[in-house]
């Protein structure tokens, strides 16, 4: 064999060696860029993950065949790199872009977005929502001076004949009792609450005040005229406060026999607000004589009731109210300058339906416009089964005549009292309160050592 002809075998063969490496170290390399690509890229770019690994094996082979065209490869390859990667973030972006054509963060942002929305909607209305219950009485002329004659402030029936005139009252003036027969009786049992008022408990719950049921609650009837039997025991058991136990709450009860809602107001312009008195709670129950004797109608009885409310309200701005609705009783037309029930039935009339009328109206416009004034009415424990289906009758053991409760019924009736009471009162910031009170007193005793 020719020297020449070994040569060229030998160059053959080293030039087969050499394609014979490059194509093991492109395969080697292309596995391990192949495991890389696939652990930080997404699926579905394969055709990307294609084009780097071409550019990868063409950088290899120019770096293995060397030459002066390394530099080029390599400015070929940059090149290439930055543009798929601009092709890919494009195609990334609308392949986003193309699932329902709405980029995917703008449902989630509306729904973030809304709920943001709602609780700040929730906590304005829990900030405002008692700024927004606050009465404003001065708005409110139409219910409590409600217009028109005297004649029209009662209902027809009591109209009936030339000695039943209306006698319904202007429900925002004080009225002293002016029946002569009883005048001499009420002003004694004035005199009497007033007394109760100054020498009451420096730290009271509640004060009661009101008409006979208060005054039965205390202990008396028909103006203290009367003693109720047990009453004043009990009331000292539930509402007098002793060092060694006793009583829930401390408490005193001022009432006066067939008030209306103007003679509450003259016995607090006359004596009652002077005597500064300082309660956690008032408690106030009208409005049965100004419709069932007085015969007012449903809005001037709604006014009489509220005037009492509005004038404790604005005296007394930390203290709680309740307003106890109109309690059962049956019918009593006027009759020979008499106040009785017109049959021996025991059956509710057509009056007891305009009661609870106005005690539906009063409760309205409390739930509304007040979160100070609260509604009770518990007036059905005195109904015969608790008047809970049919026509409404008393039941003869809690009340006696068709109108006043009976001591049975008096406790029955004081001890769901007490009980719904109990959590009003509850939560009430005592320390403002004795501070109130104590202003309240030195302003009171700056002026009167002031006064000529």
């Amino acid at each position: 064999m020719k020297k020449g002809d070994n040569k060229s075998d030998n160059n053959v063969r080293s030039r087969s060696n050499s394609r014979e490496r490059v194509s093991l170290l492109g395969t080697s390399n292309d596995n391990n860029n192949r495991s890389t690509n696939n652990g930080n890229r997404l699926r579905g770019r394969s055709r990307e993950n294609k084009l780097d690994n071409d550019d990868g094996k063409e950088e290899r082979v120019s770096l293995l065949t060397g030459g002066g065209g390394s530099s080029a490869g390599k400015l070929k390859r940059n090149s290439k790199y930055n543009n798929n990667n601009k092709s890919r973030g494009k195609s990334s972006f609308n392949n986003l872009l193309n699932k329902n054509n709405k980029p995917p963060w703008t449902m989630t942002r509306l729904m973030k977005y809304g709920a943001l929305l709602l609780v700040s909607a929730s906590m304005s209305f829990l900030l405002l929502r008692k700024e927004s219950k606050v009465i404003h009485w001065e708005e409110y002329h139409n219910i409590l001076e409600p217009g028109g004659s005297k004649e029209t402030r009662c209902f027809e029936e009591s109209r009936s004949s030339r000695d039943e005139r209306c006698s319904c009252p202007d429900p925002n003036k004080a009225l002293a009792n002016d029946d002569a027969a009883k005048v001499p009786l009420w002003k004694n049992n004035h005199d009497h609450m007033i007394n109760q008022a100054k020498n009451a408990p420096k730290e009271l719950d509640i004060v009661f005040f009101g008409d006979g049921m208060i005054e039965q609650l205390s202990g008396t009837r028909g103006l203290g005229a009367e003693s109720v039997e047990g009453m004043e025991e009990y009331f000292e058991r539930k509402f007098t406060k002793k060092k060694n136990g006793g009583a829930k709450f401390s408490a005193i009860a001022l009432g006066s026999s067939g008030d209306t809602g103007p003679n509450l107001l003259w016995h607090w312009e006359n004596g009652i607000q002077q005597a500064n008195l300082r309660p956690k709670l008032w408690f106030i129950m009208v409005g049965g004589n100004d419709l069932f004797i007085d015969k007012c109608t449903d809005r001037f009885v709604m006014a009489n009731v509220l005037n009492v409310a509005k004038r404790i309200f604005e005296d007394q701005p930390e203290a709680k109210i309740v307003i106890h609705g109109i309690t059962p009783r049956k019918d009593t037309p006027r009759k020979d300058g008499k106040d009785r029930p017109d049959s021996k039935s025991n059956a509710l009339g057509h009056m007891w339906n305009r009661a609870q009328g106005v005690n539906l109206e009063v409760r309205k416009f409390i739930k509304i416009h007040s979160s100070r004034i609260y509604f009770m009415n518990v007036g059905q424990t005195l109904l015969a089964n608790g008047g809970m289906k049919g026509r409404k009758f008393l039941d003869p053991n809690l009340i006696r005549d068709g109108i006043n409760p009976t001591p049975k019924g008096m406790e029955k009736w004081a001890d769901l009292v007490v009980k719904k009471l109990t959590p009003i009162l509850r939560g009430f910031d005592m320390e403002k309160h004795r501070n109130q009170n104590k202003k309240d007193k030195k302003e009171s005793k700056d002026g009167s050592t002031t006064t000529p």
